[in-house]
């Protein structure tokens, strides 16, 4: 057995060295999430924190945007030295050793044991020992309540950690694989993970809507779901941020928040549009008009998506529990799905624009023979 052991590892080097520099990227980058997935499935019904749950599906759509950006990379293979191997061994420990530990202890989710390790903090000292038996996953909840997020325990702050764990750990593969200005190639999935970051740390230090610009956002659609309410001749009301479901089967009104909504998906997903805009080999002005398009044609996505769901209240729903059940089904796909397809789009815009024309062949001008004639002789 202990000779296997000692042979899994060079196994495994074998193995990767028959495939792809890019492949070998993907299949890194997708351990510690396979991993966790495989921990605690449950985490990953969400895209987005909400409703007392982690919501950990973004992690496999940075997944997704690193597969699409290492499509422009070439099928080298990597030179495995051993310097090279011994920093890509060390940061995939990292990695799965810190997404094994947020599945595995977050089951054990203790306030007491939150409220013990805040304290340890508060009072500058760490104990190793007490964070090894309460779990990583009540450490990270204490640290975000010394901070300052909102609740006992805040799973936004949580899943910021989490992002930003997997943003570091892909960025650093990259750079150990390739080399520093790889980071520019793969540069979607990064701007993804910061982005989602982002927004769950301002979700968990300023929550609901105590952040203005983002809350206005958020009326703003609600005011257009309103809009294509009155366009069906369907009974949902929207008002600043009210939105009120005159259902067949139930009365429902809603307070919405920009989490809830989708705001940040919306701001997230434009700058995904963006970016792959600027990556494209086209003329500036239609980068820019392709961008333009993709933003104007997400938030009309967005706004279409709410109003699937305020007509799912109407028409079927029968309890509040229902409509949120279905809240959270309708997710991130639809936005995966656009930007895939508007993908294609351009492509195939770009193609065509870039076939050489076909010059038709100039006629030449028939010239009517001359008519020779002989002179008889006399």
């Amino acid at each position: 057995m202990s000779d296997r052991v000692r042979l899994l590892p060079s196994r495994l080097v074998n193995i990767l060295r028959s495939v792809s520099g890019r492949d070998v990227l993907l299949i890194l980058a997708a351990t510690p999430i396979v991993f966790l997935f495989i921990i605690a499935p449950q985490t990953f019904e969400l895209s987005w924190a909400g409703f007392g749950q982690l919501g950990r599906g973004g992690l496999f759509i940075i997944l997704f945007f690193l597969g699409l950006d290492l499509l422009d990379f070439k099928k080298d293979k990597i030179q495995w030295t051993m310097r090279r191997k011994l920093e890509g061994a060390i940061i995939v420990a990292i990695g799965v050793f810190y997404f094994v530990q947020v599945g595995v202890s977050q089951a054990a989710y203790s306030k007491e044991a939150v409220d013990a390790l805040a304290l340890g903090l508060t009072q500058g000292h760490i104990d190793v020992g007490l964070i090894l038996e309460d779990g990583l996953t009540n450490f990270l909840y204490a640290i975000g309540r010394v901070l300052g997020a909102s609740g006992d325990y805040s799973n936004s702050f949580l899943m910021a950690t989490d992002f930003i764990a997997d943003t570091i750990y892909i960025a650093l593969l990259s750079i150990i694989l390739f080399a520093a200005s790889a980071i520019r190639r793969i540069v979607t999935p990064l701007l993804f993970g910061l982005g989602m970051l982002f927004f769950y740390l301002l979700d968990a230090f300023l929550p609901y809507g105590s952040i203005g610009p983002l809350q206005f956002w958020a009326n703003f659609i609600v005011a257009g779901v309103a809009l294509l309410a009155k366009v069906f001749g369907l009974p949902i009301y929207g008002f600043t941020n009210h939105l009120t479901i005159a259902g067949l089967h139930g009365y429902y009104r809603l307070v919405v928040y920009w989490p809830s909504v989708g705001v940040q998906s919306i701001l997230i997903y434009s700058v995904v549009m963006i970016v792959i805009a600027a990556k494209l080999q086209a003329p500036r002005i239609r980068k820019i008009i392709y961008a333009v398009v993709g933003v104007v044609v997400t938030v009309f996505l967005n706004v279409v998506r709410v109003f699937s769901i305020a007509y799912y209240g109407y028409a079927y729903a029968t309890s509040g529990q229902q409509l949120d059940a279905f809240h959270n089904t309708v997710g991130e796909v639809l936005f995966l799905f656009w930007i895939v397809a508007y993908l294609f789009l351009i492509i195939e815009i770009e193609n065509r624009l870039s076939r050489p024309r076909r010059v038709p062949r100039k006629r030449k001008k028939s010239v009517p023979r001359r008519i020779r004639t002989r002179k008889l002789a006399k």
